[in-house]
């Protein structure tokens, strides 16, 4: 698969003036110098890492273009280096070493949205992690699950947050640790509710905030998306964010 396709995994609808785009990577040809001239810092960069980072461009153009936008490839948003996208769009890009996608939404329905796909696999450095990454709380709830289901949840509780950083960073420009936001309901129909444990994104959000989210598992890799109703803004600094 070379062209982005439209991907929607989730079991919930698909909210209206939304759209989330995926593309293969495996057969994604690596892009030639001209198109990533205007990203200098990819220079050094490995093929994989630029592969990765053009694909996720090319699936948001795909998404501005469903939502009849100019089909635009995205600058940075700098200093901070997330994508940039235009006025009355915000989204985010999420990639693994087989799928890059990216999700755009219409910023008159929603304040933020984040995306993120995570590979599911073991490896060794999961079990300190899970200290850094979980609340206590969900590192209880891991006692009652099998094998699988333990790193099936890790990774949700991982990839959740993920979505939810990459949704409320450009309104707030906080970085937020893992320790700052935790799982509070997850169900086998795909759906999480996350709740913010930190002060720190004041005025534009409460501690203690609940925020909804979907997930779902195509293969071996874990999707999750976060959407940021403007109802949830706390205050008219957060209504005048939104442009990605």
């Amino acid at each position: 698969m070379t062209v982005a396709q439209p991907q929607w995994p989730f079991q919930q609808p698909r909210p209206e003036g939304l759209a989330l785009y995926c593309l293969g990577l495996d057969d994604y040809p690596l892009p030639d110098a001209p198109a990533l001239a205007h990203e200098q810092w990819l220079e050094q960069a490995l093929p994989s890492r630029r592969r990765e980072f053009a694909a996720g461009r090319v699936c948001a153009a795909a998404a501005l273009q469903a939502l009849g936008h100019e089909p635009a490839w995205l600058p940075l948003a700098r200093p901070y280096r997330y994508a940039r996208f235009p006025l009355g769009v915000v989204g985010s890009i999420s990639h693994t070493q087989d799928l890059a996608l990216a999700c755009a939404a219409d910023a008159q329905h929603f304040l933020g949205v984040g995306v993120d796909a995570e590979r599911i696999a073991w490896h060794p450095e999961l079990c300190p992690m899970t200290e850094h990454v979980m609340a206590a709380s969900e590192r209880v709830a891991l006692e009652g699950m099998t094998a699988v289901e333990q790193l099936r949840f890790f990774y949700l509780s991982f990839s959740a947050k993920e979505a939810f950083f990459k949704a409320v960073f450009p309104i707030c420009h906080t970085d937020l640790e893992f320790a700052e936001a935790q799982l509070e309901h997850w169900d086998a129909q795909g759906h999480f509710r996350l709740r913010l444990t930190t002060a720190r994104l004041a005025p534009w959000f409460a501690q203690g905030q609940l925020f909804e989210g979907c997930w779902a598992v195509q293969g071996d890799t874990l999707l999750t998306l976060l959407t940021i109703g403007h109802d949830l803004a706390c205050c008219d600094a957060a209504a005048g964010q939104g442009t990605g």
